[in-house]
């Protein structure tokens, strides 16, 4: 029984449907091999970076709509940025049936949303201009300064956390390395992840948490000196 594409807007060409048919033994595949490697990067995560693959985003773009489709068969829904060059997936939101969950959640510790929304404002800055958004170690860790837990805990504990919040947004491919040493560029998929709206929620929920000592010290209660927990406060990103 064949199937018909000729409603999709997927370009299936004889010599590339030969040569996807031969990628493997048994392939039973439509699409082209950068198609495949579009849709893998999708639902491995955290995202899609167009910048870093011409082909592949080439590949996104052509067929998209198929594309969306496959995913709309795992229960993920696609987002397409195409100005950033950016796309990914999320879980679809569940109506009358409970869905299975394909994509893994990253939890965040309060350290890392805090360097989340720091990175989102300083990516705000140069919206519009042209401009990356760069920025250093030293600046991430004299705006983290205010979450040390209290003025007698092992400053080295804290930047040990610092970097580690730093490495988990270059492992994300939130930050990117530079030229430079110690200096990074946001990834302009934050613009996606989080929106304005909830900037202003974010910003105006941590401002009364460290305006207040006695909330810091209460959070902190519970939280070994030697690990981070999952902050309450923070929205886990999609891998």
């Amino acid at each position: 029984m064949s199937t018909d594409l000729s409603e999709t807007n997927l370009t299936v060409h004889p010599e590339e449907n030969a040569d996807s048919a031969a990628l493997f033994v048994g392939d039973t595949g439509q699409f082209d091999v950068d198609t495949r490697r579009a849709l893998v990067r999708l639902i491995r995560g955290p995202f899609l970076d167009g910048s870093a693959d011409e082909l592949v985003w080439a590949a996104l773009l052509r067929n998209q709509a198929v594309v969306r489709q496959y995913l709309s068969e795992i229960f993920l829904t696609l987002m397409v940025d195409d100005a950033e060059r950016v796309a990914f997936c999320q879980q679809a939101s569940e109506a009358d049936v409970a869905f299975p969950k394909l994509l893994r959640r990253v939890p965040l510790t309060l350290i890392d949303s805090a360097l989340l929304l720091f990175l989102r404002q300083q990516l705000s800055t140069v919206t519009g201009t042209g401009n990356r958004a760069i920025v250093g170690l030293d600046d991430i860790t004299a705006q983290l300064q205010p979450y040390q837990r209290d003025a007698t805990s092992d400053h080295s504990i804290h930047l040990k956390r610092i970097n580690g919040a730093v490495k988990k947004m270059r492992d994300n491919g939130i930050l990117r390395s530079t030229t430079t040493e110690a200096r990074f560029e946001i990834s302009p998929v934050l613009r996606i992840l989080f929106p304005p709206e909830q900037i202003a929620a974010l910003t105006d929920s941590y401002e009364r948490f460290t305006d207040s000592n006695e909330q810091f010290t209460a959070a902190s209660d519970d939280v070994s000196e030697s690990e981070d927990v999952p902050a309450e406060e923070s929205d886990p990103l999609d891998e």
